[in-house]
């Protein structure tokens, strides 16, 4: 139960809790996906890490749900224009790992608001939902400072997040496509000299570009789905910056 509802629940029967209750041996719980601005990413330093990539336990997501220690696998084709669903949990428990240990995040902020607003969604009008959450959770010391704040903060996590991807998976294409470039190169200048082995270069620089190719499809795949991932998140929560914007 969210915090709003704890606040709530003595004056106020909520819905889905109702029926929660009533069907509460067939009904299993229900995930909520997230939503979707593409994000300005600065170039990031050699030698970092990402487990999604490396396998690290930087920024992992919570156990039950391990990252890929590497992109050996082919991953499901995403929806078009979405990413893939492994990629919107991550940002989702990299939000919710932070809530849960950075002191920045004590206390009620955006996160809380944002679940809340969520819990009363059955009020349709947008700006009533916005006001109504908020008003409740400034009795436990949520002011409009703290929420945009804590909104931008989420933010800038998600930010160094797709900094740190996009340097780790630029080693990682170094390590598994370019090194083929450079064999093709020298089995290109080998054919040149050794027209008796013709054939046999030509099969062995076929086999090699098949690789590099199915290599980079996956890497890029991986890398597209993952930044639009974390830019839909940020994209989420520049949207409701605006609205906060708005509304208070």
């Amino acid at each position: 139960m969210s915090l709003l509802k704890q606040i709530l629940s003595p004056f106020v029967e909520f819905e889905e809790e109702k029926k929660k209750t009533e069907e509460k041996q067939n009904t299993p719980p229900v995930m909520r996906a997230p939503l979707p601005e593409a994000a300005y990413v600065p170039p990031v330093p050699e030698n970092v890490e990402h487990p999604l990539i490396t396998g690290s336990n930087i920024a992992a997501p919570a156990q039950s749900q391990p990252a890929p220690a590497s992109f050996q696998h082919t991953p499901a084709q995403p929806a078009p224009g979405l990413p893939l669903p492994e990629h919107q949990q991550y940002f989702e428990q990299l939000i919710d790992d932070a809530n849960a240990k950075n002191p920045l995040f004590a206390g009620t902020d955006f996160k809380e608001f944002i679940d809340s607003k969520t819990d009363i969604g059955n009020i349709t009008d947008e700006e009533t939902r916005y006001r109504t959450a908020f008003n409740v959770l400034k009795r436990t010391g949520l002011t409009k400072e703290k929420l945009v704040s804590t909104a931008q903060e989420y933010h800038n996590i998600i930010g160094r997040d797709l900094n740190a991807f996009q340097g780790a998976h630029a080693q990682q294409y170094q390590r598994e496509v370019k090194h083929r470039e450079q064999l093709i190169q020298k089995k290109a200048e080998e054919l040149q000299a050794l027209t008796e082995k013709i054939n046999a270069l030509k099969k062995e620089i076929s086999q090699i570009s098949q690789e590099m190719t199915e290599t980079k499809d996956k890497l890029n795949l991986k890398k597209n789905s993952f930044l639009l991932a974390g830019e839909y998140k940020q994209a989420e929560i520049q949207t409701e910056l605006q609205k906060i914007q708005q509304y208070f």
